[in-house]
């Protein structure tokens, strides 16, 4: 094969972001071509990833681009995507389960156009793999791979049902019919009846056994059902493989940043898959040019998105279809925590578009170590606190100004994302505002971990003195479930630091004068005689309250009396505004917010 034709193998196997499938509602993937150098030929065979659901899907993100990044150096052309409905995707209404499905045949012949390949492997993790299994025949597909498989949709419905009723936030006060979450969403997702009702007709067991090879491999948490589908399709005549390599557990916590990469089980998808496949010296032939922008549709109107990359960074730049108006300020949503750019159930992509729609241009994008993005200076991936989060969020400004018609920045993010925001806001000048969302620190050491913060953090005191009154509360503290000495240890500090800003809310009523103030306060004041536009959002039982409280004194009285910085705490939620009716409350007071202080009265009064 000739060399010449590969000038510079990072930028010719790097992979690609794109669009795909319907225009009204499509698809996002990434296309991982296969390393034809490093494999020393092609494999002709493309792998489509299927995605799992909610929750599962976030936090495996990272596990599946690495997936994707292997099996191309093995000589695979890869399709990482979301659904309709899912990640970077557009929406449209309709049953989900069957758009899931014909989303998977959609990747399929994509993925045969783009990379010429013929064959097609499908893998899929939970719900993805029952996924796979379902439209297996009608892609047809000469391999499927299923990690921790549903076997049965519709216990897989009832187990859903039984997670969220177990972890369902606390009742609210109001009595809002709008503020209760619904029979029709789970964990910050839809999840309706037609949802539930299409789930519930898939069934493994229940399908004709594959004509292809299969590969199953087992859960290694909890004992399900995969010995019995194995032996199954045995006795139907499979040629079906059951593993039990460990690293799912490992790969699925509550949380993305502990997620940890199952290699053994990488490898042995590798090792099972590539004899099938041998390598081919045939040329490749890759297909056209792929899309990179797309009109979407949100609500009544219509909005621009892109598919961005910028020195090592990925992101979606959302953007009114018209011209942006003058002087308005772009905003650039950062990471939560070890979530990729579309935040905690999709948070962000609500965010984003909402705020599109209104016009102003919204970058959310990866910081490095996160998702698609370069790994950071230390060569880390999932370091929600790296010390070049700042850096990556100037960097984005650069871009952006580069991009798109603005005057300064509003940089706003939840958690950890308003962390750097805070941060970003003291150090760069062109930030005119700033939207903090439960924020959780305004200091991080060297040293310092996730963990050993959660496991000295208490939850906040508002919740306490609700949970007082729950008889519930007494029995877990009878049978020894709860961290009494250091709750009150907690408490107790809470206390002295709430008389401390006490005390200096009066001597500054008395003196007028700012250097007595803690640094936050100073740092919080310093902004406001910059011009920048603060705004506060909270739940009332995160602890969140607490550490505003401590620094800032009770509802914010050390900010002053200053019209540019707003409060607002609201009950009922949770640290990541899981409940669809918050996520909408949030992203219409984010929108108003910013309508109100950057955009001109003429232009707010014709919406």
């Amino acid at each position: 094969m000739n060399s010449q034709q590969f000038p510079s193998q990072q930028i010719l196997f790097r992979p690609e972001a794109f669009w795909f499938g319907e225009p009204d509602a499509p698809l996002m993937g990434w296309y991982h071509p296969a390393h034809l150098r490093e494999a020393a030929g092609s494999r002709q065979c493309g792998v489509v990833l299927c995605a799992p659901f909610g929750h599962e899907y976030m936090v495996a993100y990272r596990s599946y681009k690495h997936l994707a990044e292997r099996l191309a150096r093995a000589g695979f052309d890869v399709l990482f995507f979301d659904y309709r409905n899912t990640g970077d995707a557009g929406d449209q209404a309709g049953n989900r389960i069957e758009q899931w499905q014909a989303d998977i045949r959609t990747a399929c012949q994509t993925l045969r156009e783009i990379a010429q390949v013929d064959k097609i492997a499908l893998f899929g993790l939970r719900l993805g793999a029952l996924l796979a299994a379902s439209v297996l025949q009608e892609c047809d597909a000469s391999a499927l791979i299923g990690l921790a498989p549903v076997i049965s949709g519709r216990a897989y419905s009832r187990e859903l049902r039984v997670l969220r009723t177990m972890g369902a936030t606390t009742q609210v006060e109001e009595t809002d019919s709008t503020r209760q979450v619904s029979e029709d969403e789970l964990t910050g997702y839809v999840f309706d009846a037609e949802m539930r009702a299409s789930l519930a007709k898939l069934d493994m067991l229940n399908m004709p056994a594959p004509a292809c090879p299969v590969l199953l491999i087992a859960r290694d948490d909890v004992s399900g059902q995969e010995g019995k589908l194995n032996t199954q399709w045995q006795e139907a005549g499979s040629n079906i493989t059951l593993s039990s390599t460990p690293g799912y557990a490992a790969m699925m916590p509550g949380d993305a940043y502990e997620s940890v990469v199952p290699d053994e089980i990488w490898s042995e998808i590798l090792a099972w898959l590539s004899p099938a496949f041998p390598i081919s010296d045939k040329e490749a032939s890759v297909g056209s040019s792929r899309e990179t922008s797309k009109i979407l549709h949100v609500g009544t109107t219509q909005i621009q998105e892109k598919l961005v990359q910028f020195d090592g960074y990925t992101g979606v730049l959302s953007q009114p279809e018209h011209p942006i108006l003058p002087h308005l300020p772009a905003v650039i949503l950062c990471n939560i925590g070890a979530n990729h750019r579309v935040g905690t159930h999709r948070l962000y992509v609500r965010f984003a578009r909402a705020l599109a729609q209104a016009g102003f241009p919204v970058l959310r994008f990866d910081k490095a170590g996160i998702g698609y993005s370069k790994a950071t200076p230390q060569d880390t991936e999932n370091d929600v606190y790296a010390d070049g989060g700042v850096s990556d969020i100037q960097n984005a400004m650069y871009f952006m100004e580069n991009s798109v018609y603005c005057e300064g920045f509003v940089v706003a993010g939840l958690c950890s994302g308003a962390y750097f925001a805070y941060l970003s806001a003291i150090k760069d000048a062109r930030v005119r505002g700033m939207v903090l969302m439960n924020q959780l620190v305004f200091e991080w050491h060297a040293g310092d971990t996730i963990t050993a913060r959660k496991q000295e953090s208490i939850k906040s005191t508002h919740f306490y003195v609700k949970a007082v009154r729950n008889l519930h509360t007494w029995k877990r503290l009878f049978k020894g479930d709860i961290r009494l000495r250091q709750i009150i240890r907690k408490l107790s500090e809470r206390v002295g630091k709430r008389l401390r800003t006490i005390s200096q809310a009066l001597i500054g009523k008395l003196i007028k004068d700012h250097h007595f103030l803690g640094k936050v306060a100073r740092q919080f004041r310093q902004l406001d005689a910059r011009g920048v536009e603060v705004m506060l959002i909270m739940d009332a039982g995160d602890a969140s309250v607490d550490l505003m409280t401590e620094n800032l004194g009770r509802h914010g009285v050390l900010l002053g009396d200053s019209e540019r910085i707003r409060l607002s705490i609201f009950k009922g939620a949770d640290h990541t505004f899981t409940p669809l009716w918050a996520q909408q409350y949030v992203s219409d007071l984010l929108v108003s917010h910013l309508q109100a202080r950057f955009l001109p009265a003429s232009a707010t009064k014709a919406e």
